[in-house]
């Protein structure tokens, strides 16, 4: 399944959205369900998660890691996480971009899903990930203006 999106921080420096989006206290505080972010070596962090499709929902535990950083700019990420209701891997790529209306940050990413979790099918899978896409952007802007 192909994820992609944008989401503009208006009110918000370049150093304050990358310091951010690479910061994973604030980042388990602002992503739905997160019950752990640690980080571990060389860019990768153990996660447990509470995700859920539909009736079907659970807890998943796995890694995020972050490499090919390029700091202020981009990185590249890949998750890895399974549970009781199936697994789900990806890959992507975060960028931010400044221009006079603020900074544009930009998402790409391709996940698969195994197990239960994929039963629901891809456009419910689909709708899921972006309402938690731009729920954690929503916290992310949220917590940059105060």
């Amino acid at each position: 399944m192909k994820i992609e999106g944008e989401f503009l921080f208006d009110k918000a420096t370049p150093t304050a959205v990358w310091n951010f989006l690479t910061d994973p206290d604030r980042i388990a505080r602002c992503l739905p369900g997160c019950e752990k972010l640690v980080p571990l070596d060389d860019g990768t962090y153990e996660m447990t998660l509470i995700f859920g499709v539909g009736a079907i929902r659970g807890k998943f535990g796995g890694t995020i890691r972050l490499h090919d950083i390029h700091a202020m700019t981009d990185y590249r990420m890949n998750v890895s996480g399974s549970g009781t209701v199936g697994f789900v891997n990806g890959e992507g790529t975060i960028r931010l971009e400044p221009d006079d209306a603020g900074i544009h940050v930009s998402y790409t990413g391709d996940v698969a899903a195994g197990g239960p979790i994929a039963a629901v099918g891809q456009r419910m899978m689909s709708g899921a990930a972006r309402m938690i896409i731009d729920q954690f952007f929503k916290c992310v802007a949220g917590n940059l203006q105060s």
